[in-house]
């Protein structure tokens, strides 16, 4: 009796799936395209087959730089109120006058 040998293929490899690189603009254009879906995160990341945490992350991209627009620059110069009363004080020296109300003045001064 003689036995034979099959040989069998070896399994191919399997690649794991690779990660689509999208720019910031893409990613921009995705946001929006759910704002306007009217879906929920999830069925919108299934159909768009997305993370949700990747969406999350970009809408918080997206908006944390929308209220960055809303910074106000407060570096300019401090005039004065011309119904302040001349302060007893050297005055030359405050950086900051800061009146807090019931008649109490914050000041701040550089050394």
């Amino acid at each position: 009796m003689t036995t034979s040998t099959i040989a069998l293929p070896s399994p191919l490899p399997v690649k794991p799936k690779s990660r689509a690189q999208r720019t910031r603009g893409q990613w921009k254009s995705l946001v929006d395209e759910f704002n306007a879906s009217g879906l929920t995160k999830t069925a919108f990341c299934k159909k768009n087959h997305i993370a949700n945490s990747c969406l999350y992350r970009w809408q918080k991209v997206f908006s944390d730089q929308s209220n960055a627009a809303e910074f106000i620059d407060i570096t300019e110069p401090v005039t004065r109120v011309a119904s302040t009363p001349p302060v007893a004080y050297d005055d030359a020296h405050w950086q900051v006058e800061l009146e807090l109300g019931a008649g109490m003045v914050l000041r701040v001064r550089t050394r």
